[in-house]
């Protein structure tokens, strides 16, 4: 008997280490509505054309002088190494600044970030109040801006979503194994 539960530690031991670098499975969280914005291209764009395919999200604004510049760095790291995959993943960047952020700008400021915009779209076309409100309704989070400031305070998580618009999962960009934990999840959902 304990010859044998001499033999059956190390392959109690070995099973542990297995099953511990397996993801869990994806809860599925609330399905973010329909929506139709404009992109960094003027056209017209919204859930109906991610539908399908997983997709990241995340909130930033062009003139921000803090994290958005990072965040936008984040994503087009995001967008290179799932490419590197093979993963088809759309990203959604909602700009937090409509009345500045016009398509245009939005085309200039994606333009320092990557060359591919095949799958990343800069959203705006709506107002300040609903941008305020489509972020706390639908990804639950939060968008200021003061009246008196040109800074917009925001949420800085970046948001997965699955086929049918379900947000799966947040991740903080700086949590260092972010990346691993998000590519672990993404493979789950494709």
């Amino acid at each position: 008997m304990k010859v044998e539960m001499e033999r059956l530690i190390p392959l109690l031991f070995a099973l542990l280490i297995i099953t511990a670098g397996c993801s869990e499975p994806l809860e599925r969280g609330k399905q973010v509505r329909d929506f139709t914005f404009i992109d960094q291209n003027s056209h017209s764009f919204g859930k109906e054309q991610v539908v399908g395919t997983p997709w990241i999200a995340n909130f930033v604004f062009t003139n921000c002088t803090t994290i958005c510049p990072t965040l936008t760095s984040e994503m087009a790291g995001l967008q290179e190494l799932l490419k590197q995959q093979g993963l088809n993943v759309q990203f959604v960047s909602f700009s937090v600044d409509p009345e500045v952020d016009s398509p245009e700008v939005l085309k200039e400021y994606i333009a320092k970030f990557t060359d591919d915009e095949n799958n990343w779209h800069l959203l705006t076309g709506y107002t300040q109040q609903e941008i305020e409100a489509f972020a706390r309704e639908e990804f639950q989070t939060f968008v200021l801006k003061h009246d008196s400031s040109t800074q917009v305070v925001h949420g800085t998580n970046f948001y997965l979503l699955d086929r049918e618009g379900f947000i799966r999962k947040e991740y903080n960009f700086s949590n260092e194994s972010y990346q691993k934990e998000l590519l672990a999840d993404l493979k789950q959902l494709n």
